[in-house]
Order: structure tokens, then C-alpha cells, then sequence
């Protein structure tokens, strides 16, 4: 969609106004006014979203960092489900010295309500051990799974947060990457937190959105950011009295208002960049089944998708090494049979002789010159996932698959697997 912005964009005037500050370091107000009509028309809110309700910055990682700064101190907590947006655990640090707790499914389903069981043992965990719980982090979308909360499940982070009184950060960044196929029609569609009326289950002041021009505008050198915090007007105040770190350009804020005003184009933008992305998601679907490669069904958001290639390295939970029957792995593994989902309470594990291979096929990959994300990027719990970024023009992805396909067939050989 790279060549339907530029177009868009070169058409637009540059003012000598854009030369200057503007109107200050925490968004324009035209800008905050685009935003406040977008999310009101595309994210259903139950309540009306207003400008003065946003604060802009120069990136979603900006917006984070600034938000982390708001609600935790130094050595605070925020937990995030695994796996998880690798950048997450450097944008909560860095400055605000808080610390990314990772959330291990240990064989549930990360996008289920059985998973705010895991939360809720691991903030208890953590507080046991002195570290304070101040917030979670729901990626909705989710990054790298692709897929979508259910309702009930919002409501039960929600639920969560509001027993705790700790803060619901939800990353919406994806909110406009949707897309349906035939093999994906049952998908959960998405929902935003705003669309969920929190009377019930939480005090609206916990919740907070995010949301950038990075993904859904394919926009990620125009670095632009946005908080949405409905109740709680004292975060944005403090929030504000620090937003000169993050600037953002006059330039990027200028164009994204003319874009998010422009509907007419907007509607048309987004309905292309949702058949784009169903076209190569059929593709790498189609991919996958043909070289017996499993993945995370259900996925309907984002630009990927999270693959299974365990069965391919001898990593898969049914097989157990010598080594690790012997003692000498780096992890004990638990026998369990090929391809079924543990008891419940069961821990996947991954052995040494998991990594190793895990490193070579990476290693593998590279010599090739396609480049797949691994897993540990991720925070997996086992060793032989991947993500699959599929959002690439038609050209490229064709020359992707093709060095994959040559890497398999490679891999398939040595393991005596060749067809």
C-alpha cells in the first residue's frame, strides 16, 4: 500500500506553517479533532471520544514509554501473555526503569479467558517476590498471533484489572488490518475496549487505548502515536508536562489529519490494504498446507502469521531426544503425544537439542536470504515457531516462498524426510 500513500501524500501542499512548532509538543489540535471523528466512526465507541482526551507523540513507542512513565515507578511491573511484541520489553524500561513481565500460557489458549487465570497467578507470583503490578498490556490485535480478543475475554481483563486496581493499556494498532477469506470467515472479529460499556467491570479511569499511523497506514517511518484515555484526565495532564521528549513532526501530523478527514479515500484505503492482505494470507496459507506446516488458525488481523515448523526441526513436543532422556538437556521434556494440546496445568517444555536446531534452521534461512522472525524474538515458550510476515508486495512474497520452499525441501532431506 506503500505506492497508494506516496500518491496521496505528493499531492498535498507543503505550508510554510509546517516549518514551525506548531501547536505545541502533545498533538495539533486539528490533528487530536481527525483523531477523535476517526475513532468515533471506526472503533464504535460506547462513549463519545473527544480531543482533549488524546495526547500525540512521535510513535506508538513513544506513547508507551510516556505511558509507562505515568503508571508505574521504577521497578514496577506490567504484565504482557506470551508470546509477545518483542519491543515491548525495551519500551517500558528504558526510561520508565519498569520491567516487562512476560505471561506463560503453559498450554492454553493465549487468547481464551482461561488466560486471566495466568495473569492473575503471576501478579500474585510477582508481588510475592516485591515486584509491584501496576498495569497489563493486551496487543488487540494481537502481535504475533493475528487474531482477535473475544468480547467476554475484554471483559474478564477487565474484570481482572479492576480486582487488582491496576491499569488496562490495550495496543490497537492493528484495529484496521482486518481481512475475511473463505478459510477464516469463523474468525473472532475485532473489538475495541472502547466499544465495551466498562459500568460493570472496570473504572474507565484504568483504561487506556493506543493507537499509531505505523500498521493500519503502513506508515512506520512517519513516526506519529496516539493515547486515548477517556477518564482520566490527571494521567494526560502529567503526561503532557513531559510530552516535549516526544515531539511529534508538524509534517507527519499535518498529512495524517488531511488523511483521517479525507474519508472518501480513507474508506477506499482500507478496503483495498483488507483485500491485499486476504490475497497473500490465502497464499501463505495455501503455502503452508502444501509443505505440511501448521500455524495458528483464527488469524483475520495484522500482517502475519505465527507458524509451527517444530515438527520439521525434531523439536515437537512428541519427540524426545537422548539427551534429554538421559538428564543432560538444558530443559527436562515430558513425553507427550505428537500434535495434542497438553492437560491442563501441563507445561510445554522445549530441550537443548530444541534450541540447537531452532539456531541452525534459522542459520539455514539466512543463507538463503529469507528472513523469518524466530520465536525467542517472541518470548515463545517453545522453541520452532515463528512469525510469517505475508504483508509484502505480490513480487516479493513470490521470491520469499520460492527460497523458503528450497529451504524446506533442504531441511527435509537431512532429516530424511525427502518426498
Amino acid at each position: 500500500m506503500h505506492e497508494k500513500l506516496a500518491s496521496y501524500f505528493n499531492k498535498l501542499d507543503f505550508k510554510p506553517g509546517l516549518l514551525t512548532y506548531g501547536d505545541g509538543p502533545y498533538g495539533s489540535r486539528a490533528l487530536r479533532s481527525a483523531l477523535s471523528s476517526f475513532f468515533n466512526d471506526y472503533f464504535h465507541p460506547i462513549r463519545t471520544v473527544f480531543p482533549e482526551q488524546l495526547l500525540v507523540a512521535g510513535g506508538v513507542t513513544s506513547i508507551i514509554d510516556l505511558v509507562t512513565v505515568g503508571v508505574t515507578d521504577e521497578g514496577d511491573g506490567i504484565l504482557i501473555g506470551r508470546p509477545l511484541y518483542t519491543s515491548f520489553a525495551k519500551d517500558v524500561s528504558a526510561r520508565a526503569g519498569a520491567k516487562m513481565i512476560p505471561v506463560s500460557a503453559e498450554g492454553r489458549d493465549p487468547m481464551s479467558e482461561e488466560m486471566v487465570g495466568q495473569y492473575e497467578k503471576e501478579l500474585q507470583k510477582q508481588e510475592t517476590q516485591g515486584t509491584k503490578i501496576r498495569a497489563i498490556i493486551l496487543s488487540s490485535p494481537h502481535n504475533p498471533l493475528g487474531k482477535c480478543y473475544p468480547n467476554n475475554v475484554l471483559r474478564a481483563y477487565m474484570h481482572f484489572c479492576q480486582s487488582y486496581q491496576i491499569h488496562l493499556i490495550s495496543d490497537e494498532v492493528y484495529a484496521m488490518s482486518i481481512y475475511k477469506t473463505s478459510s477464516n470467515a469463523s474468525a473472532v472479529p475485532f473489538t475495541s475496549v472502547l466499544a465495551i460499556d466498562t459500568t460493570d467491570p472496570i473504572h474507565p479511569s484504568l483504561v487506556h487505548v493506543l493507537y499509531g499511523m505505523s500498521k493500519d497506514f503502513c506508515s512506520n517511518g512517519l513516526r506519529c502515536g496516539v493515547l486515548l484515555s477517556q477518564s482520566n484526565a490527571p494521567l494526560l495532564s502529567s503526561l503532557k508536562s513531559i510530552a516535549l521528549f516526544s515531539w511529534p513532526v508538524s509534517t507527519t501530523e499535518h498529512y495524517w489529519t488531511i488523511l483521517l478527514n479525507d474519508r472518501s479515500f480513507l474508506n477506499y484505503y482500507f478496503a483495498e490494504n483488507s483485500k491485499r492482505l486476504a490475497a497473500s494470507y490465502e497464499r501463505m496459507t495455501s503455502f503452508f498446507t502444501a509443505h505440511g506446516i501448521k500455524w495458528v488458525e483464527g488469524s483475520s488481523a495484522g500482517f502475519f502469521l505465527w507458524a509451527d515448523f517444530r515438527g520439521l526441526l525434531g523439536a515437537d513436543i512428541g519427540i524426545v531426544d537422548d539427551a534429554v532422556r538421559e538428564g543432560e538437556g538444558e530443559q527436562q521434556v515430558e513425553a507427550v503425544a505428537a500434535n495434542e494440546k497438553p492437560a491442563q496445568g501441563q507445561v510445554y517444555k522445549t530441550s537443548k537439542r530444541a534450541k540447537e536446531r531452532d539456531e541452525w534452521f534459522f542459520g539455514k534461512l539466512m543463507e538463503a536470504k529469507v528472513f523469518i522472525a524466530t520465536g525467542d524474538a517472541f518470548f515463545a515458550e517453545e522453541h520452532g515457531w515463528y512469525r510469517v510476515t505475508f504483508s509484502v508486495p505480490e513480487s516479493v512474497l513470490k521470491v520469499g516462498l520460492e527460497r523458503l520452499e528450497r529451504v524446506l525441501k533442504e531441511v527435509k532431506k537431512e532429516n530424511g524426510h525427502a518426498r
